[in-house]
């Protein structure tokens, strides 16, 4: 009796509908890595959204809903025709003028200040105006812009000794010296930041990409539909980063390459998701077979040797 099992050779299947899966198909998984890929595909798109929506809160804002042209661009970018002081006064802390904290109960006397303040920063932010350089914090001059600001409060936070719950000692506004790291031309995002953003995103968003491109993979998707995804995938991580460096040199003529990148990003990852999740719960696991002509069914061995 012969006992001898021979080898199969993968090479030498006719069936091509399984071509390009020598690791694994993911339709063909026990439950448990089957709930093990789905969880982590769950885990991985709710950090992806959770992003974006991180994003959209932090993005500085043209006052437009949702990441426009515009957004990209003065953050990046930025607008040498602002301050950064300015861009608070006139956005988010206008509201702290009012003794209500509501922008709507401003009075006159309240958009005065901010005028006086904005003027300030327009006209070269100069330190004479903001205190008596010799008086300095014990300057008790009332047009003196230190005193319009520690009037309204704005020192409770924006100082170095402040103790109030969400203080911003790191922005201090009570001295010259601090208030003047606003004042200067909004030149967008450092260079060192870039750097560092770049680096985290690079390394993140690829490794986001090869773990869901390999559920791609797995899938029996066209090559071609397997192949877009995963290619636009990480394409996209390229394009979106390097368009920030576009931004940052060259301004809002290079914006709708992050938008575009982003746009892609989110796509590819989408489909990516849904495609993987098709394979491993909707499409009917395959029957195993060497060729169609002659298939196997799930019961029988595929190496069974002449006995």
């Amino acid at each position: 009796m012969n006992t001898h099992v021979a080898p199969i050779d993968r090479n030498d299947r006719n069936d091509q509908k399984y071509a390009g899966h020598d690791i694994f198909i993911l339709n063909t998984l026990q439950l448990p890595w089957k709930l093990l890929i789905t969880c982590f595909l769950i885990v991985l798109s709710s950090g992806f959204m959770v992003s974006e929506l991180y994003l959209v809160a932090t993005t500085v804002t043209d006052r437009t809903k949702g990441i426009s042209m515009s957004d990209i661009t003065l953050s990046f970018h930025g607008d040498e025709t602002k301050t950064k002081l300015k861009a608070q006064v006139l956005g988010p802390m206008k509201q702290y003028f009012s003794e209500t904290q509501d922008v709507a109960a401003l009075t006159p006397d309240d958009l005065k200040d901010i005028e006086r303040v904005v003027a300030w920063n327009d006209s070269g932010a100069l330190e004479p105006v903001y205190w008596d350089p010799k008086l300095k914090d014990k300057d008790k001059n009332p047009n003196s812009i230190s005193r319009v600001l520690s009037n309204h409060g704005c020192f409770d936070c924006h100082s170095a000794d402040a103790t109030m719950k969400g203080n911003k000692k790191d922005s201090p506004l009570d001295t010259f010296a601090g208030i003047s790291k606003f004042t200067k031309p909004d030149t967008g995002m450092s260079v060192n930041r870039l750097l560092m953003l770049s680096h985290v995103h690079l390394l993140g968003m690829g490794m986001m990409f090869l773990l869901s491109g390999a559920a791609v993979a797995a899938t029996l998707w066209p090559t071609w539909v397997r192949c877009t995804l995963i290619v636009g995938g990480l394409s996209s991580v390229l394009i979106d980063i390097f368009g920030w460096w576009g931004v940052k040199w060259f301004g809002a003529p290079l914006a709708p390459v992050v938008m575009a990148g982003g746009m892609l990003m989110a796509a590819c990852f989408g489909g990516s998701v849904l495609a993987a999740m098709y394979d491993l719960w909707i499409r009917p696991r395959p029957v195993q077979g060497l060729s169609q002509e002659h298939p196997v069914s799930q019961d029988e061995t595929l190496n069974q040797g002449p006995v």
